[in-house]
């Protein structure tokens, strides 16, 4: 008997082109979700060329809190960038081999770094990196530091640039100045010792929030002293840029519309935040983009950046920027262009760093580690 119309089924008729042309046009959440219609559709979400059309924007941030009133007394949570609906990744981790001992360290464009703990009570770990929208990840072999040495740890991933990922290590001497860096490469399946090359002495910021970039290739890092260090991938090109305003002793760095910016205080009013892109990158050229007093956003009230509010990530496509601020930390959001301020929810005062930006990726580019 010949199929009548209304029995027939309408996606069927659909071709892969017009599907993704369908599927950009949808929120995050749908996406993830028509992953699971068919291996078709997952395949033509995963695919990289249909990557670049699906929505790829800032989905929510990653954050731990802790309570010594519950057990386990560490938790992950997920918060989506609305502050409503549910979360759009449940970051329990359980389909990493050490679920219950897992710290988050970095995110990079959708890619997560993690420290797995062989077991409770043990400084012994690995390093994992993992994609938490498709649940793949990926063990990275040991560096080559002492069982109970722990070293600052950044992820740097560009997928318009390459399917492979990096993390380096900064390797420091006993009194905590950068000797060089150790960098880890998804290509080789190798780590590589790379001396430093900077013309500075160098010693880590230890302010969680000053979150290193990975941008054009290059991780960019903030020191004790303000000054903002530039590495590449191959250990082989280094450099130094300067600050935007030198006599302002805060140096906190994002990304976004593919520029370095920076924040502090101005000198003449330090509840005032100054926001600065950084317009030329082979002179060093900063410009400053936008002004805006704490009494602005914080409804009347004089708090200091750094101390009474932080800068935890720059809208990758728009000039919105988020905060955490107060006892209970609250999580907000303003919005350069309209100088509008809008609260997005309140996170708990059990809330800790780092608070990490969130960026799905749908492509399959991890070994399964399983």
């Amino acid at each position: 008997m010949e199929n009548h119309p209304w029995r027939r089924n309408p996606a069927a008729s659909l071709t892969n082109e017009l599907i993704v042309e369908i599927l950009r046009r949808l929120p995050v959440r749908s996406v993830c979700r028509f992953k699971c219609v068919c291996r078709s559709w997952r395949k033509l979400i995963a695919d990289r060329e249909h990557r670049k059309k699906l929505p790829q924007t800032l989905s929510g941030f990653f954050y731990k809190s802790i309570n010594d009133e519950r057990c386990p007394d560490k938790a992950h949570h997920f918060t989506n960038v609305t502050g409503i609906g549910r979360p759009l990744i449940y970051p329990s981790f359980s389909f990493l081999r050490q679920g219950d001992d897992v710290v988050l360290l970095d995110c990079c464009n959708g890619l997560l770094l993690c420290r797995c703990y062989v077991s409770h009570g043990t400084m012994q770990f690995h390093y994992a990196v993992c994609n938490p929208a498709t649940k793949e990840w990926v063990m990275l072999p040991d560096a080559n530091w002492a069982i109970h040495e722990t070293r600052i740890a950044c992820l740097c991933f560009d997928p318009a640039i390459s399917s492979h990922f990096y993390v380096l290590e900064y390797v420091e001497d006993e009194d905590e100045y950068v000797t060089g860096v150790e960098i880890y490469s998804s290509k080789t399946g190798l780590w590589s010792l790379h001396i430093s090359g900077w013309s500075i002495e160098v010693v880590l910021s230890l302010s969680l929030n000053r979150r290193s970039v990975f941008l054009n290739g290059f991780l960019h890092s903030v020191t004790a002293a303000d000054d903002i260090v530039v590495v590449d991938m191959d250990g082989k090109k280094w450099r130094t840029i300067p600050v935007p305003d030198p006599d302002v002793d805060i140096g906190i760095i994002h990304q976004t519309q593919g520029r370095l910016c920076a924040f502090n205080y101005d000198q003449r009013d330090i509840f005032k935040l100054s926001i600065w892109i950084l317009e030329d990158y082979d002179t060093d050229n900063w410009i400053l983009k936008h002004t805006v007093s704490s009494m602005k956003l914080f409804g009347g009230k004089k708090y200091r950046l750094d101390f009474d509010y932080q800068v935890i990530a720059v809208h990758p496509e728009c000039n919105l920027i988020f905060f955490v601020y107060g006892w209970h930390n609250i999580l907000m959001a303003y919005e350069m262009d309209r100088r509008e301020v809008r609260v997005i929810r309140n996170l708990g005062h059990d809330s800790c760093w780092p608070y990490l930006p969130y960026v799905p990726l749908f492509s399959e580019t991890l070994a399964d580690g399983r």
